[in-house]
């Protein structure tokens, strides 16, 4: 499961990639975990760097808190849920710079960061959903990430992994001509090799901290 992630890249660097306006403030933020705001750009408004919530809450929910962070792609098209926003294309891309998944040695779980060698900011694949308060009426908009069967290097780890995009797969994830198949096949994993995987400090769980030491590689050996 694909629960946490960061964009820590100035906006300058962001902007180098995603040349577009902001729907709000940005800063950078070192872990972005369920239910935290994340920007993320959308296929009805492409141009338009958003804010929403990671982990969706679907708009036929009854409660927010019954949230999902993933959708696998094997059932984006299957499962009803997911093949309805991928036909009202609700799709998104997800801006990121690296992402994390924990390893359990022993009793106890340590955090590895994933990220590209070729690109300081990356797009995941998303869907998302706007949902309303049935007591508040309040709109609360808010996305999932899609993921896939890991490629070697995550699959030591975990048995998947972010969907990872490229320039030319982020176009066919955003449009609304792309056919089935095409989605599907952008759906793969990136390459082992344009990656790089660390392990970082614990204190990522602790959403409390938001600094460049959550980053920084770190040599133990978790016993």
């Amino acid at each position: 499961m694909a629960s946490s992630y960061s964009l820590t890249e100035d906006l300058s660097t962001l902007r180098q990639y995603y040349p577009y306006e902001l729907e709000e403030p940005y800063t950078p933020t070192y872990n972005i975990g369920i239910y935290m705001p994340g920007m993320v750009i959308t296929a009805d408004q492409p141009k338009l760097i958003r804010k929403m919530h990671f982990s969706m809450v679907p708009f036929f929910f009854k409660e927010r808190k019954s949230a999902m962070c993933n959708a696998r792609s094997s059932q984006i098209l299957v499962n009803p849920l997911f093949k309805q926003l991928v036909t009202a294309n609700k799709r998104c891309l997800i801006l990121a710079d690296g992402f994390y998944i924990w390893q359990r040695f022993g009793a106890e779980k340590y955090p590895f960061r994933f990220h590209l060698k070729d690109r300081q900011v990356f797009a995941m694949a998303g869907l998302w959903s706007a949902w309303i308060d049935p007591e508040t009426k309040e709109r609360y908009e808010s996305f999932c990430i899609v993921t896939t069967p890991a490629n070697p290097l995550v699959r030591e780890i975990r048995k998947s992994m972010p969907v990872i995009l490229t320039p030319e797969t982020e176009k066919l994830w955003l449009s609304k001509e792309t056919s089935e198949e095409e989605l599907l096949a952008s759906c793969s994993a990136y390459p082992e090799e344009q990656m790089i995987r660390f392990l970082v400090s614990r204190d990522i769980a602790d959403r409390s901290i938001n600094d460049a030491s959550l980053i920084k590689p770190l040599n133990y050996v978790p016993a």
